[in-house]
C-alpha cells in the first residue's frame, strides 16, 4: 500500500518537528517534563483527525513511549492515555494548514512552548473515543 501525500506529511515532517520539540522540552524545561513522566508514562496512544476545509484527509495515531513520540501509524484513529486517575481516550481534529503553521513556528515551540502551544488551541478541537 502506498502512503498518500498526507501520510508522507505526517510521518516526513510533522513527527520529525514533535521529536525535536519534545526533545527541546526535556532539556530546556526538565523538571516539568519529568513531572508529565510521571503523571503519563509507559505506552500510551493519542489519535489526531487530520482535514483540509473540514473533508478528512486521514486518521493517525500517535504512540508514545514515556511521553516521547516514538511512531505515527497511518489510518487508524486510536486513543489511550493512562493516567493517574484512569484512562481518556481524547483525538484532537485540526485542519492540515494549521499543522504547517505549527510546523513552520518550531522555534518558538522550543522557545516558549506553553505561549506557543496556547496560540494553536482555538485551531483544535478535541474529541474523546467511547
Amino acid at each position: 500500500m502506498t502512503m498518500s501525500e498526507t501520510d508522507k506529511f505526517m510521518q516526513e515532517e510533522f513527527l520529525p518537528f514533535c521529536q525535536r520539540v519534545f526533545a527541546a522540552f526535556e532539556q530546556n524545561h526538565h523538571a516539568l517534563y519529568a513531572t508529565f513522566n510521571t503523571l503519563i508514562s509507559g505506552r500510551n496512544l493519542m489519535g489526531m483527525r487530520l482535514t483540509e476545509n473540514g473533508s478528512v484527509l486521514g486518521d493517525y495515531t500517535l504512540v508514545l513511549e514515556n511521553t516521547k513520540i516514538s511512531r505515527i501509524d497511518n489510518g487508524v484513529l486510536s486513543s489511550e492515555i493512562h493516567t493517574p486517575f484512569g484512562v481518556v481516550r481524547p483525538y484532537y481534529i485540526l485542519e492540515k494548514s494549521a499543522l504547517r503553521k505549527m510546523i513552520q513556528d518550531e522555534q518558538n515551540f522550543i522557545a516558549r512552548p506553553f505561549a506557543t502551544k496556547f496560540k494553536y488551541y482555538p485551531e483544535i478541537t478535541i474529541k474523546f473515543l467511547k
